[in-house]
């Protein structure tokens, strides 16, 4: 027979561990203790008579709001609560929901202790009564796994129906007995919340040192019949990549309802199996998303999400949805305070607040909050491009400071911080969501009267257009047209023959946005500046590929046309003409969104010879009679980040796009032309990950950046799309050629 049977109080000892408020710890020895077990222990104190009010006999069958705690005077248990939260009344039974809650920031176990069946009930007329039936559960107080902070845990007691009146009494040893009555009906109103996906937007900061550079985002939670699926994400807000291992799990997630019972995930995302880190780290601000999925508890006024080592999240609901969603501690106090950041860390920090007013002045129009982002001196040169940025379409305008920057201590100690990469994207209104515009300055920052300022800057390759001069805007049914006001005077022709190429690639079948943003050049001086390029290009298609996510994007599409070779290039036809250049141009744009900076150039220029029309017959019987074939290898072309890149004394740069251009008119010729566009996209749908974890063996032959990635990737592209290997599409292509 064990002491729970012969009614006799052990004194309860509380273990305390403080790791993680999932885990459960590690057994510490019983606290020493002068005071003998006390067999009198085991009831409270007789209550004092009250008046009858009314009998339970008397009360109609249903569920009853009750929320009564009682406390311990035992210092084992001074932080843990006896909650009784409702009362059922059936025909022949009173069945009660209680909780023991641990109302402390800490996880813990009991070791010790008594058994549910030392609950007693009293009714007002002194009537006891024993319990007939208890959860499982509260055979002990603490969970099967002890105590996670804020946790309680929760069952139901059946007593039989009390014959005699209220109010009545719970009581168990060692806690103060809850005083109750049968007034305030819970109807399935109140407890209903409605099924829909609600925005969150919730940031949960660690104080743990290891996790304090990773951001808990809750995006939205949705509310099914059976579950509750929080949409999460994990950010690095740190400027350079960061990894803290395997350690937490999506599965260390955790749900307390509005009785603090505590709920596992009933599933979780395969992206969070692992960990919350992606494999390989993060990359600066990437965000590492997924789901954590728990069953639908039956009590949703108050939630809890509470993950190890964060701040909580508390949500509470009524019958219209979401009422308030704010940040606190696990057990709903103020949330803890965020860690405070090194000197290097809040100098950025305040560097991308004051480029975020910069950025706002822009959007608002407002002159004077623009200039007071800049030191004195530069206040006469940014109000005149201020000025002209108003003459554009702007939309949606950020500049922040590149993730890739570091700064010393020694620096921010001197207030002085020297050429930081700073980035300004942007739409321009009409043109596509996913085509942000995007550039890099360098900006020297100067602390002046304990605030920072812009003290100097300088333009990098591709600067704002507005930056290096005036410019006007013309508006066609396809084009942004961006030029100089001493170019205004060509920009009806410029119009003209874009409208016509775009008209003539739409025919041939390739998908262009419905707004393009082209620049119009006037001088080969700032066409340099703006692209790079020499003047022997006519025009030149330019983008970006964004890598901080889980996916590749392009993005900054754009094209110019160099308005000196354009006026000094009077012929709008023949294959490399005005018009065909555009043409040329406007294929790169097109197929952008589907390129990356590891398909073949073979792939990408190919297809911008042949859809703008410049693979003509004279060209391939020049290729084929002056023998160049035998020189060129589809296999040497794949490898190369550019046509001519292998071509050190410029002659085979031409042949190369030429050939380029058959090997796409044979497939396309061959097996049809949307088994090529599959070719095409192949390369876009590689994982970004996986190209991430290939980045450290991007060393391919001559100083090729992407050629080892490109040429295994072009090898399974053609394998898969044509059963071919790029040996024998060389072969065929060249056989069909002199044939």
């Amino acid at each position: 027979m064990n002491l729970k049977q012969l009614g006799i109080l052990t004194l309860l000892v509380v273990v305390i561990s403080l790791t993680a408020c999932t885990g459960r710890g590690l057994s510490e020895p019983p606290a020493p203790t002068s005071e003998p077990p006390r067999q009198d222990a085991t009831m409270a104190p007789p209550p004092t008579p009250v008046p009858p009010t009314r009998a339970a006999a008397a009360s109609a069958d249903g569920v009853y709001r009750v929320d009564r705690r009682a406390t311990s005077s035992r210092s084992a248990l001074e932080k843990v609560q006896l909650v009784l939260y409702q009362a059922t009344l059936t025909g022949d039974s009173l069945i009660l929901r209680v909780g023991f809650h641990n109302t402390s920031d800490q996880s813990f176990e009991l070791t010790g202790g008594i058994g549910a069946d030392a609950f007693r009930l009293v009714d007002a007329a002194g009537a006891e009564y024993e319990p007939v039936a208890f959860s499982e559960n509260l055979d002990d107080i603490d969970p099967p796994d002890g105590f996670i902070a804020g946790q309680a845990n929760v069952g139901d007691l059946t007593f039989p129906r009390p014959a005699g009146p209220a109010p009545f009494e719970l009581r168990y040893p060692a806690y103060d007995p809850i005083r109750f009555t049968l007034d305030q009906v819970i109807t399935a109103e109140a407890l209903r919340v409605p099924e829909q996906t609600y925005p969150l937007g919730i940031e949960l900061f660690s104080s743990q040192s290891a996790l304090a550079p990773v951001l808990l985002r809750l995006e939205t939670l949705t509310v099914t019949p059976d579950e509750l699926i929080f949409d999460v994400a994990f950010v690095n807000t740190r400027r350079q990549p960061y990894n803290i291992g395997r350690g937490l799990t999506g599965e260390d997630g955790r749900l307390l309802d509005a009785e603090f019972a505590a709920y596992p995930p009933s599933s979780i995302s395969d992206s969070l199996r692992a960990s919350i880190a992606p494999e390989r780290g993060w990359l600066p601000g990437q965000a590492h998303t997924g789901q954590i999925t728990f069953p639908r508890p039956q009590r949703m006024e108050q939630l809890r999400f509470i993950f190890p080592e964060y701040a909580a999240a508390s949500l509470q609901f009524g019958p219209s949805g979401l009422v308030n969603a704010s940040v606190t501690s696990v057990t709903g106090a103020a949330p803890p305070s965020t860690p405070t950041p090194e000197p290097e860390e809040a100098a950025l920090r305040e560097l991308d607040a004051l480029l975020a007013r910069q950025a706002r002045a822009i959007e608002q129009g407002d002159l004077s909050a623009y200039l007071a982002t800049f030191a004195a001196p530069l206040h006469q040169e940014q109000r005149a491009i201020f000025e002209r940025s108003r003459t554009l379409p702007l939309s949606g305008y950020q500049v922040e400071v590149s993730p890739s920057t570091t700064v010393s201590s020694s620096d921010v100690q001197a207030g002085r911080i020297e050429e930081a990469t700073v980035n300004i994207r942007y739409r321009l209104r009409g043109t596509p969501e996913d085509n942000p515009l995007q550039h890099n300055l360098a900006y020297s920052f100067e602390r002046q009267n304990g605030n920072w300022l812009v003290s100097a800057y300088t333009l990098e390759r591709q600067p704002p257009f507005w930056w290096t001069g005036d410019v006007v805007v013309r508006e066609t049914p396809h084009f942004l047209i961006i030029t100089r006001p001493e170019a205004t005077g060509e920009l009806d022709v410029v119009a003209q023959e874009c409208e016509q190429a775009y008209t003539e690639l739409q025919a041939a079948g390739l998908n262009l946005t419905p707004r393009i943003v082209a620049y119009f050049v006037a001088t080969q001086d700032d066409f340099k500046t703006q692209t790079g390029q020499g003047s022997r290009a006519l025009g030149v298609a330019l983008s970006l590929y964004d890598l901080s996510g889980e996916e590749i994007r392009t993005l900054g599409r754009a094209f110019y046309i160099n308005g000196q070779a354009f006026r000094e290039r009077t012929d709008s036809a023949g294959p490399f003409g005005r018009l065909a250049t555009i043409r040329h141009e406007l294929v790169h744009l097109a197929l952008a969104p589907e390129t990356r900076p590891f398909t073949p150039p073979w792939l990408v220029e190919g297809a911008a010879m042949f859809y703008a029309g410049q693979n003509t017959a004279e060209f391939r019987e020049q290729l084929v009679a002056g023998g160049r074939l035998d020189s060129l290898s589809l296999a040497r072309l794949t490898s190369a980040d550019t046509l001519g890149e292998f071509d050190i004394l410029g002659q085979s740069v031409g042949p190369e796009y030429v050939f380029s251009a058959e090997v796409t008119r044979y497939l396309i010729e061959t097996y049809g032309q949307e088994r090529y566009r599959e070719l095409y996209r192949f390369f876009s749908r590689v994982p970004a990950d996986q190209v991430r974890d290939r980045m450290p063996a991007f060393s391919g032959p001559f100083g090729s950046a992407f050629g080892n990635l490109s040429k295994e990737l072009t090898t399974e592209a053609l394998s898969e799309v044509y059963d071919l290997t790029i040996e024998d599409l060389d072969a065929a292509v060249k056989q069909w050629l002199r044939r």
